[in-house]
């Protein structure tokens, strides 16, 4: 089947971001909010990131309006996937809000028509029982800013079918963009790995182990991280951060289990650099510092590294995701220099074994040695 128009439900950051990719790459695509206001902060969004290409030398005034002639705006879900080939849904992270627009998604769109969500974090499955098209059902997880992230997550449910991915893959490629595949599961792939790593940087400071700044520092020295685990968190938003986190606490148990200095942070409002406040100060106020525990950051790196390593061969070992979608997967999406099997190899099995062999005796269960390396 080709896709060829493409309604996006949602005009925030998210969906107008799929709409720009998807209108640069000669998507004939239809955009859906809430209100009139929502829609065109959308088109603004889009208008202005189209004048920085035309700025930059990157789209000529021709090209541009080409692509903006290709993009549709209503408020009507009913109407606006009346005759396209693929809905995406982008909008925020409430699964009764999510189920009600598939609901009306699938009641008005083309028996053709495959339904994909943006979720981050919820069950694909769930989703799709609001449908009768399950096996039309997928999910499509893009990263932001959409535009420059080059990774996209397809999020495979239980009745998803092999038409139905293939088409996914399609558009994606169409996007330019990297797909990989994993089975319904939290957190997918990049989440679920990611999410470990910025735990135990906490947990590691919380224990006065390091101070965050020897983590950060051990993690872009010796880790070839471009931030460490705090700079990370306050980047993309505590909050965010916390919800997936929680999201996962939730469905896999208490290895997930948000630290106690995270939860204290959102609930004081300090999420990170959006609000100039979270690990770190941003308000221009100098942090006070933190004496140095004179941890060797080498060590530190490979400790912490462990944990992204541990979860992916987990995801290997329960057939959610192969190591050759993780790896490309954490390198697009997290930015780490090398996928986690790429940090094994250069760390080495046997230490990787051995070190988790270690800590799983000292601390139990959250780092137990993964099936494929026992």
């Amino acid at each position: 089947m080709e896709i060829n128009k493409i309604a996006v439900v949602g005009a925030g950051l998210m969906g107008s971001g799929i709409v720009y990719i998807s209108a640069w790459n000669g998507f004939d695509v239809h955009m859906i909010d809430i209100n009139d206001s929502a829609v065109e902060a959308g088109m603004e969004r889009i208008r202005s990131d189209v004048m920085t290409g035309i700025n930059k030398n990157k789209i000529s005034m021709s090209d541009a309006e080409t692509l903006i002639g290709r993009i549709t705006f209503g408020t009507d879900i009913a109407e606006g996937v009346k005759d396209v080939d693929l809905v995406i849904e982008a909008i925020f992270e409430n699964m009764d809000v999510k189920k009600e627009v598939f609901a009306k998604a699938d009641a008005a769109a083309p028996e053709h028509c495959i339904l994909a969500t943006n979720t981050s974090s919820l069950s694909i499955d769930e989703l799709a029982s609001a449908t009768k098209r399950p096996d039309k059902f997928i999910g499509m997880h893009y990263f932001s800013p959409v535009a420059a992230m080059k990774l996209l997550e397809l999020v495979l449910g239980e009745k998803t079918s092999a038409e139905t991915i293939a088409c996914a893959v399609k558009v994606g490629k169409k996007q330019g963009k990297t797909t990989v595949q994993a089975k319904n599961s939290p957190g997918f792939i990049v989440n679920r790995i990611l999410m470990p790593v910025l735990r135990e940087g906490i947990v590691l400071y919380e224990q006065g182990v390091a101070t965050k700044v020897e983590i950060d520092t051990a993690m872009t020295i010796h880790g070839g991280m471009p931030a460490g685990p705090f700079a990370l968190g306050d980047f993309v938003g505590l909050d965010i951060a916390y919800n997936a986190m929680s999201t996962l606490y939730r469905e896999l148990g208490d290895c997930f289990k948000p630290p106690e200095t995270l939860k204290n942070l959102v609930e004081s409002g300090a999420i990170g650099t959006k609000a100039k406040k979270g690990f770190y100060d941003y308000s221009g106020a100098a942090d006070e510092p933190e004496p140095a525990k004179g941890v060797d950051l080498e060590w530190l790196s490979v400790r912490i590294g462990i944990m992204a390593i541990r979860e992916a061969m987990i995801l290997v070992d329960t057939d959610i995701a192969s190591k050759e979608d993780i790896d490309p997967a954490m390198v697009l999406g997290a930015s780490f220099p090398k996928g986690p099997f790429a940090m094994a190899d250069d760390i080495g099995l046997d230490k990787v074994r051995d070190e988790l062999t270690k800590l799983n005796k000292e601390l139990g269960d959250c780092y137990s040695v993964p099936k494929m390396l026992q």
